[in-house]
């Protein structure tokens, strides 16, 4: 991509936003930027844009500022379907995401990994991996450091390991990382994206622009990516838990891929979920040239991330797990799926626009009570209330005792709220510790 004259306009000032315009006056591009936040709530970071003489506008998006962009970049979470962007793009406007920005000034090769759940503990296992086979790895994307950091300084690097999202994903144009994995596809930010079928249609563009010598990793037992496998161009390598008639299957406790086999008796990663995240992780670090010993060693050690299945505390013969990161329905069901029961559901959140019904199965049969939080509670209760004993509560601290009241030795509490957190909270993370505080001081 020619930055030359080429007009960018940068749409979000969080970290993204901020990298992305750094490098774009870096580079000696012209580049304005907008957020609709007021400046009082944006960062230093932002107010050094403007102290070095960059436009800034705050509050709103201005209309001039996208009529006078030829290219706009958008930030992770700012939706493709705003007024300004729609005009924008019918007025010729180039709408690009920063992964695409950054994939011009790139030269090593890219793993890029996405799905709806799953794919910061496969990138992190992944990283684990490849890192101990000896190589130089960049992760970052949808975890950490966004790309555009290392566009044009990529040369240390072995490879590029990226975590991806449906909001990154649905800005590309001609990005086309070289290994690439799709874990599960289910309904999530559609609150976000004008229907599941835009949703799906970003997550599958990560083979969209593979060529014949890129490989394509991909969940064989998940329907909508099975459907769009057909059109991959990429050298197709499936996994699945369920059958052994994909190129990565379980055989007893091992993973099979090739001559590769891999012990899974030793992981501390509990669910079948997660089991399909080592397969995916397995595979990649077998296709990238990892050694055998390298891939186990990283599979026997590694711990699962905060908020995801984490394991609390026992206390009066109850075990307590803190699922935070649990913000869609299918991760909620993959978490009560991966735990004995009786189970004493804490669930809840921000309504994304997805429904419970993939929960009424697991939660007949495995969840003796449902405690409810959030702007969600009373849509969750009337799909879910007839299954199990419910409570609504309204504060984490009292779904949080009505549950723990609830339990008796032998069960466990789950807190996996299947939402996102952003009605009560700044951030799963926030959440999530807040629930630990409370469990250690009850």
């Amino acid at each position: 991509m020619e930055l030359g004259e080429n007009r960018f306009l940068v749409v979000g000032l969080g970290v993204t936003g901020i990298e992305t315009s750094k490098f774009l006056r870096g580079a000696g591009a012209l580049v304005k930027a907008t957020d609709s936040r007021d400046a009082a709530d944006l960062s230093e970071a932002a107010e050094e844009l403007v102290a070095g003489g960059m436009e800034v506008r705050c509050g709103t998006h201005a209309r001039d500022l996208f009529e006078w962009a030829d290219t706009i970049v958008l930030s992770p979470g700012v939706r493709f379907n705003l007024s300004e962007i729609i005009n924008a793009r019918a007025n010729g406007k180039i709408i690009i995401s920063e992964i695409e920005l950054a994939w011009n000034f790139i030269a090593k090769p890219v793993i890029g990994i996405t799905g709806t759940n799953g794919k910061t503990t496969t990138t992190s296992i992944l990283s684990e991996m490849l890192k101990r086979s000896g190589m130089k790895i960049f992760t970052g994307g949808n975890i950490g450091t966004p790309l555009i950091s290392v566009a044009g300084e990529d040369d240390e690097y072995d490879f590029l390991l990226l975590e991806l999202s449906s909001f990154q994903l649905q800005g590309i144009r001609n990005f086309a990382p070289h290994i690439a994995a799709i874990l599960n596809i289910s309904p999530d930010h559609l609150d976000h994206h004008s229907s599941m079928e835009e949703y799906e249609a970003a997550k599958l563009g990560l083979f969209a622009n593979q060529s014949e010598d890129d490989w394509a990793v991909f969940n064989a037992d998940d329907p909508v990516i099975a459907r769009g496998s057909d059109s991959f161009r990429a050298k197709k390598v499936s996994f699945a838990t369920r059958n052994k008639d994909t190129d990565v299957y379980i055989e007893e406790d091992e993973i099979v891929f090739r001559e590769f086999s891999f012990c899974l008796r030793n992981s501390a990663l509990v669910g079948e979920h997660n089991r399909e995240n080592i397969m995916a992780a397995a595979a990649i670090a077998a296709i990238a040239g990892c050694g055998k010993e390298s891939v186990q060693k990283s599979i026997n050690e590694f711990r699962p991330l905060p908020h995801r299945m984490e394991f609390v505390l026992t206390v009066g013969g109850v075990d307590v797990y803190n699922d935070s990161k649990s913000t869609t329905p299918l991760s909620t069901l993959r978490a009560i799926e991966s735990i004995t029961p009786p189970i004493v559901l804490l669930a809840g959140g921000k309504d994304k626009g997805t429904d419970y019904d993939c929960l009424k199965e697991a939660v007949a049969s495995r969840v003796k009570a449902l405690v409810l939080i959030g702007e969600i509670k009373e849509k969750m209760n009337a799909q879910l209330g007839t299954f199990a004993q419910t409570i609504c509560t309204d504060s984490i601290e009292e779904a949080t005792r009505s549950a723990l009241a609830l339990c008796e030795a032998g069960d466990t509490l789950l807190f996996s709220p299947g939402c996102s957190s952003f009605d009560m909270f700044s951030s799963y993370e926030e959440r999530g510790n807040l629930f630990k505080e409370i469990v250690r001081n009850v």
